[in-house]
């Protein structure tokens, strides 16, 4: 009797611990002004890639707008990949990323990180750089991308890989 107590308990402990969240309880506001939790911008279908990126350096618009046409190809297969771009401008530059993002066409979530919170929690030091989450909020990718549009199909498809892999 008490192995099968014992037994009842481990399954359970082990079902509770496989469904722990990573994600930080932070809030963040996007670019429409509205104050989200950073869980909302999870993908249930599976990977969460946040692309850190700041408008006064042009080598993260090249970066974005290669991302942009290398995910627009992988969109139709089986594995989604939901972008959100994360702003890392202060106050004076951040009224430049709507304007940026609207004339490229960019219809990804944006999250203001004004103050560099979500930069900090990340450890986010120059921008732009990737970091890739599963569903839990669990880190299964990181990149810094230096050569913009030359890293961005690269990096791209190596995480692609990794998450084929994984699967």
């Amino acid at each position: 009797m008490k192995k099968l107590v014992f037994l009842l308990f481990a399954l359970s402990v082990t079902m509770v611990c496989g469904a722990q969240s990573y994600w930080p309880e932070q809030s963040v506001k996007d670019m429409k002004g509205r104050t989200r939790n950073l869980k909302d911008f999870t993908s249930e279908k599976g990977t969460t890639l946040f692309v850190f990126w700041k408008t006064c350096c042009p080598n993260n618009i090249t970066m974005i707008e290669e991302l942009y046409e290398v995910w627009s190809e992988y969109e139709n297969e089986e594995k989604p990949i939901t972008v959100v771009l994360v702003s890392v401008d202060d106050q004076r530059t951040a009224s430049r990323v709507k304007p940026i993002v609207s004339t490229n066409g960019w219809d990804w979530e944006v999250i203001m990180d004004k103050n560099g919170d979500l930069a900090r929690t990340y450890n986010i030091i120059i921008p732009p750089q990737w970091i890739a989450f599963d569903r839990t909020g669990k880190e299964i990718f990181r990149s810094k991308i230096t050569n913009g549009s030359l890293d961005s199909g690269i990096f791209f498809r190596e995480l692609v890989d990794k998450i084929n892999k994984n699967s």
